[in-house]
């Protein structure tokens, strides 16, 4: 495989979250996030038979490619910088996503999710952010850009912690930890060192961390739309009843 950034992130701050505190937490906490992006996004497209796998017989994941929870770890340590550039194109592209409609329904969808081990870090549906204001799309816009751009100017992301966390990652899934619906979730191990090694010998070459699309495959089965933003700005915005909607 051939890794080609679709952006690149430059990372001069530190993490909120001190990898060297207490490693069983950091372990624990991103394994309850992996395992929640398996409930959403990946359960849902197997026909799971009776009895339970194992590490040497797991279920591998048919709705993610490495790539996709390369993202999700980075998007949840870098947090949204990246994303911004301009505010007012920022804006334009922001409301000619939400004019396109829902392509799933968005009372079956998680309104926010986690994309942090602290939890600082959240994807706003746009779907559920367009079915809240319902025709006043502007004013969705408005309210969600403005929560973006505000979440763009937190400083946040360590490049040191982002590489440990994938070598967590990679414990877990060799170990047989992702586990759910009785069943252990994992890619195979020689998969896994080959990609970490193909993003640290990218990261080398570009002298920064590599920012990916999400694979086809995530695209086409789970329809993702959305924008990433601070849980902190969030809260203190018009959008904070997003927090109370369940799927």
């Amino acid at each position: 495989m051939i890794l080609r950034p679709w952006r690149i992130y430059t990372d001069f701050s530190k993490s909120g979250v001190d990898m060297t505190d207490d490693d069983t937490e950091v372990t624990d906490s991103l394994l309850q996030l992996i395992i929640q992006q398996f409930m959403l996004h990946e359960v849902e497209h197997h026909s799971l038979q009776a009895g339970a796998s194992s590490a040497n017989n797991p279920v591998m994941p048919a709705a993610h490619g490495l790539i996709d929870i390369y993202k999700c770890l980075h998007q949840g340590e870098f947090g949204v910088g990246h994303t911004i550039g301009h505010p007012e194109g920022f804006k334009q592209r922001l409301f000619q996503e939400m004019a396109r409609g829902p392509a799933h329904d968005p009372i079956r969808e998680p309104a926010v999710e986690n994309i942090s081990l602290d939890g600082g870090m959240l994807r706003i549906n746009l779907r559920a952010v367009r079915s809240l204001y319902a025709e006043n799309l502007e004013g969705a816009v408005e309210d969600l850009g403005r929560v973006c751009i505000a979440s763009a100017e937190i400083s946040q992301g360590s490049s040191e912690n982002f590489f440990l966390t994938l070598d967590q990652f990679k414990k877990l899934n060799q170990e047989g930890q992702i586990v759910l619906a009785g069943h252990v979730f994992a890619f195979p191990p020689a998969m896994v060192e080959d990609f970490l090694i193909e993003v640290r010998e990218l990261m080398r070459r570009i002298r920064q961390v590599p920012v990916f699309s999400h694979s086809e495959t995530y695209r086409r089965l789970n329809h993702p739309s959305y924008r990433v933003a601070e849980r902190s700005v969030l809260k203190a915005s018009p959008l904070e009843v997003l927090l109370e909607k369940r799927p």
